[in-house]
């Protein structure tokens, strides 16, 4: 069978979802408003959880994802359906909104030093709202390709293999990036083992 060799990296499952949207895609171009509600559904709480990860805002969230799947729906007649990655091709869509949205608002990300060895950060478990802000921190210390990784990973709880189709990256190279943004992490966090 071709598209199980076209696709070895992949699940049955997320192969059989990979040619299901192809399918609906070729469908899309066409102008088939049916099958772009389709994949609207197949995707939109992926879409959503990936976008809310990187802006940390739901208002903006939604704007962005109603933006990918408009962008989606006029460029439909460019995506080629027989490459398998139309998950890919929308999650680019997803990536460039919301680096045009930063770029936008002209907000940059803090760096957040912190001397490890005079100050101890408090535990995780003592306070929710510092957990946060310290994990927000930490994230804003990464870089964007590390934050989306991370973001997919523990945001939109995709597994090594899915981030590599969305990123179009091996899957080698995202455990890599996913362990060099964990570390850079629990260093700000406090957490870092000597």
């Amino acid at each position: 069978m071709q598209d199980s060799v076209s696709l070895p990296h992949l699940r049955e499952a997320d192969r059989l979802q990979a040619l299901e949207l192809d399918e609906l895609a070729a469908r899309a171009a066409l102008g088939d408003r049916a099958a772009f509600e389709r994949i609207y559904n197949l995707l939109v709480d992926d879409l959503y959880s990936y976008i809310r990860g990187q802006t940390r805002n739901e208002t903006v969230a939604e704007d962005l994802v109603a933006n990918v799947f408009l962008k989606a729906w006029r460029s439909a007649k460019g995506y080629r359906p027989s490459s398998h990655t139309f998950r890919r091709w929308i999650f680019t869509i997803a990536r460039n909104e919301v680096r045009d949205y930063w770029r936008a608002s002209q907000r940059t990300l803090p760096m957040v030093e912190f001397d490890i060895s005079d100050e101890r950060q408090p535990e995780p478990e003592s306070d929710p709202v510092e957990v946060r802000r310290l994990v927000q921190q930490a994230l804003a210390t990464l870089t964007e390709e590390q934050r989306q990784v991370v973001v997919l990973r523990y945001f939109s709880n995709k597994s090594h293999e899915e981030i590599a189709t969305i990123l179009g990256k091996r899957e080698g190279a995202v455990r890599a990036q996913l362990m060099r943004a964990l570390r850079q992490m629990r260093k700000v966090m406090g957490d870092a083992t000597p």
